[in-house]
């Protein structure tokens, strides 16, 4: 039995769980593909990743919602060929390339192999963007800000209570420095 990443991943890439597997069994290829895979002779079935995603998107592979069941095969299939299972993932850059490039013979030749429009690749900045801010978990506190986080150094994040009182901290009382 191992642990399986479903269609929730998609366009997300957080990475959490990379950062607790053992052994290292779950990849991608930044800027290509549009979720993470678990490679299933890998996996050790410790579960650790399963908490860390912040997106559900990881179950066992008995568990996985039958509407979903086809990432079992795509998950296995990426360690076989990589170009296949991006095919089949929903949502990915390359498949909605091969969608709209489908109806005519024309344009499947225009769009080059391989090419992601830049507005379908994914951010590579190390923040999750939600609607109104960065998401992530809070560098003081530790809590996970769904919305409207704060963005704190490279690749962290404050909560708004964090953020208005590291404000205070650094200026006290209200003052710029040389005025009185």
């Amino acid at each position: 039995m191992a642990f399986v990443i479903t269609e929730t991943c998609i366009g997300t890439q957080d990475q959490a769980c990379v950062s607790v597997c053992p052994v290292d069994c779950i990849h991608f290829d930044p800027g290509v593909d549009a979720m993470l895979f678990i490679n299933p002779t890998e996996c050790i079935d410790c579960g650790a990743c399963q908490p860390a995603c912040p997106v559900n998107a990881i179950f066992p592979d008995k568990s996985v919602p039958e509407a979903q069941s086809k990432y079992i095969a795509i998950n296995a299939l990426w360690y076989q060929d990589k170009a296949a299972a991006r095919a089949q993932v929903v949502g990915t850059p390359t498949a909605t390339v091969a969608k709209k490039a489908a109806p005519t013979e024309a344009k499947a030749e225009e769009v080059p192999a391989g090419y992601i429009p830049p507005e379908l690749r994914p951010r590579t900045d190390g923040f999750k963007w939600g609607e109104n801010g960065v998401e992530g978990k809070c560098a003081v506190c530790g809590t996970y800000v769904i919305k409207g986080g704060v963005k704190f150094r490279e690749k962290s994040v404050l909560c708004a209570e964090d953020a208005a009182r590291l404000a205070k901290v650094a200026n006290p009382y209200g003052a710029s420095a040389g005025r009185r």
